[in-house]
């Protein structure tokens, strides 16, 4: 892709648009943060792609885009815990607000199982047409709060194939390796580059 092209991303969370940014930058797309107005109300559902559908829908409706903008972009993305068949998963925003992440660790003190995993749905609005793209990252929680990058349940999830570092103790270049929003995004590139070379699109070549 030899041109710069631009994806407005609902979200006003600059850990999101960093790590958004960082993964599309190779590949030509900038990523600008946008704020509807009105603002979204988001709905509440226990599968994410209902939730990103929902608000992909919104966002689109209440934007204006000019030939400059690719397209827009939102994000549902959860936090997921074996122990608790999944939960807080969809409602991880609230339980990190209430609880946080110390609580969740005195919930897990003692307990084996503490398999988890980020899960992403990216949600792409281009030429009128809605695209889905997702994204997981498996791991464990660890015993404590550590590291102090990231954002979220950073601190507290380490990767499987990581090296035993928890999210928030890598650099955000590192990070991306494993990120469920990196794979969400990769696969958004994918599917990019082929629709680009699609005669039907009107970002094809000779267009």
């Amino acid at each position: 892709m030899g041109e710069t092209t631009t994806i407005l991303f609902v979200t006003s969370n600059q850990g999101k648009i960093a790590e958004a940014k960082e993964a599309l930058r190779p590949y030509g797309i900038d990523i600008e943060s946008y704020n509807p107005i009105p603002e979204i109300d988001e709905i509440q559902s226990s599968d994410l792609v209902v939730v990103a559908a929902d608000k992909l829908m919104k966002a689109a409706s209440n934007s204006n885009l000019s030939s400059s903008i690719l397209g827009v972009m939102v994000e549902d993305a959860g936090f997921f815990l074996d122990e608790y068949e999944g939960f807080p998963g969809v409602y991880s925003s609230y339980v990190h607000k209430t609880l946080g992440i110390s609580g969740v660790l005195r919930s897990l003190k003692g307990i084996e199982n503490r398999n988890a995993s980020f899960r992403c749905v990216i949600g792409i609005h281009i030429d009128g047409e809605n695209f889905f793209f997702e994204g997981t990252c498996n791991g464990i929680v660890s015993d404590e709060i550590r590291g102090k990058n990231g954002f979220g349940y950073d601190p507290i999830f380490i990767p499987n194939e990581g090296d035993g570092r928890t999210f928030a103790e890598m650099k955000l270049e590192e990070k991306e390796i494993f990120s469920h929003r990196a794979k969400a995004l990769k696969a958004f590139v994918s599917f990019l580059e082929e629709w680009k070379q699609s005669p039907t699109s009107n970002h094809g070549n000779g267009s």
